[in-house]
């Protein structure tokens, strides 16, 4: 197989998964927002994490749940939250663990991304296989 061959291929299949991936995460997150509990919290804290490029501060949310239990979690994105906002929270009735904060960036930016890069993935095996068959065949478009 040649390495052009192999190329596409995997292009291909790399932009396949991540569209399944990205078909899954939005598939969950609009199922948790139609029918999720919605709830106020607070920004009561912030997280530090360290990874190479420096730290950055996760805000940590405080909601209390229909049924009157305190829980906190820590978004997965930095955000732009101060001390003491207030937010909208989402969480499953029989899951408040798995709570997340009702911004577009908290809920979508992980499947619009994972979703852009499997179409972009797509678009490079596509092209590729449309420059070697016209490639391979210079005048099949001339006629």
């Amino acid at each position: 197989m040649s390495n052009n061959k192999t190329a596409v291929i995997v292009s291909l299949a790399l932009g396949a998964a991540l569209l399944a991936g990205a078909a899954y995460m939005y598939a969950d997150t609009r199922e948790l927002v139609s029918s999720a509990v919605k709830v106020p919290g607070a920004v009561v804290d912030f997280e530090r994490r360290s990874s190479k490029g420096g730290s950055t501060n996760y805000p940590v949310i405080e909601f209390v749940t229909a049924s009157g239990e305190t829980h906190r979690f820590t978004t997965s994105g930095a955000g732009d939250f101060a001390k003491g906002a207030s937010v909208e929270v989402l969480y499953y009735d029989n899951d408040p663990a798995n709570a997340r904060v009702n911004v577009f960036i908290e809920l979508w930016l992980g499947s619009l991304a994972l979703g852009a890069f499997g179409l972009l993935c797509l678009g490079v095996g596509v092209a590729n296989l449309l420059y070697e068959r016209a490639r391979r065949n210079p005048g099949i478009d001339s006629k």
